[in-house]
């Protein structure tokens, strides 16, 4: 049952992603291992990041997950069943910080049956355009499983990169990579210290992930981050998209924001009858969506990620409303089957 649970809400979040974003590109540059993986990902956009992880590959990765959202019995029974573990900070109280032996156990377990684990790396989601330090988790659990089990695992690493165009527009573009592999029991050595072995694989997975996503050097970053957006051209391929979007962040020359251009590519871009109509049609769960937004959120890196999963609540409840309305107004069946078609459909053709 919990199984059957856990593939339903799968399809339907990769269903709901296929309608927030305009384009979802998987690449994978070798094919995702079999056996016990660790996915270690940047983390820019809150849970956002792991449910697009998930939808990207047919692996099933158990998410690590800041403690304080397994609130009570039932929450941590529903977590349980979408696959996310516990993890403890420092901001959850020092004495929490030794259950983390707990969570590194489960995880060296879960290796041990050749399933998944997605860690975030850099700890915390930072809603910018640059990789930051990693801990140390992630490679403390990959020595603790090997050695466990007598080197024999066969434990990978896997560096996976999400590459936003927008960490809050609804209907931007997203690619996800997956890194080529890293095998623990090679790059472990029995001639380095333990904080050796973990440096090791801290700096190899940086390098892994680096070249996977846009990486705004954060000492200049507004100056280089103001010359992206104003000098960037788009690219229908997500690949080359990153690729042309990398050799621009590099450039020396800074260059002002053509601020009018980009808003009159906005406005012109609001008044089609495609966007008009699906405007018109979702109004009101648009409304309430910005109003929670506007009023509850105080994190504004929860942004995007409230957006996706409000909305996949949301728009479905309305078009249930809205194509009974239009039952009861047009007493037409046919009618009432193409205005039902047509909200989804509108959101797709969205320009």
């Amino acid at each position: 049952m919990e199984k059957l649970i856990y593939h339903s809400l799968k399809q339907y979040c990769k269903t709901a992603l296929s309608f927030y974003f305009s384009k979802w590109q998987v690449q994978e540059l070798v094919p995702i291992p079999k056996g016990p993986v660790i996915f270690v990902a940047n983390h820019q956009n809150a849970f956002l990041d792991a449910v697009l992880i998930s939808c990207s590959s047919s692996r099933e990765p158990w998410f690590l997950t800041r403690a304080n959202v397994f609130s009570s019995k039932f929450v941590k029974k529903i977590l349980a069943i979408l696959q996310m573990i516990p993890v403890y900070r420092f901001r959850d109280g020092f004495s929490t910080l030794r259950k983390n032996d707990e969570v590194i156990d489960n995880c060296v377990e879960l290796l041990s049956k050749q399933n998944s684990i997605l860690i975030f790396g850099e700890g915390n989601h930072n809603g910018q355009w640059y990789l930051r330090a990693l801990q140390k988790g992630f490679a403390r659990i990959a020595i603790a499983a090997e050695a466990r089990n007598d080197w024999k695992l066969g434990v990978t690493i896997v560096p996976v990169g999400v590459q936003y165009e927008s960490h809050t527009d609804f209907r931007s573009r997203v690619l996800v990579t997956f890194g080529k592999p890293i095998s623990v029991k090679e790059i472990f050595s029995n001639e380095l210290s333990a904080q050796e072995n973990i440096d090791t694989m801290l700096n190899k997975t940086m390098e892994g992930i680096k070249p996977l996503i846009l990486n705004i050097d954060p000492e200049h970053y507004d100056s280089r981050l103001a010359f992206w957006l104003a000098n960037r051209q788009v690219k229908k391929d997500l690949v080359d998209q990153l690729k042309l979007d990398q050799q621009l962040v590099k450039e020396n020359s800074i260059a002002d924001l053509v601020q009018d251009k980009i808003e009159n590519q906005k406005l012109q871009s609001r008044w089609n009858p495609i966007r008009m109509y699906e405007s018109i049609n979702h109004f009101l769960p648009r409304f309430i969506l910005h109003w929670i937004l506007k009023n509850k959120v105080k994190d504004t890196q929860f942004i995007g990620s409230l957006k996706y999963a409000i909305g996949m609540v949301l728009v479905p409840v309305f078009y249930l409303i809205q194509t009974g309305l239009c039952f009861v107004i047009s007493q037409s069946w046919p009618v009432t089957i193409v205005y039902f078609l047509s909200l989804p459909i509108s959101i797709l053709l969205r320009r």
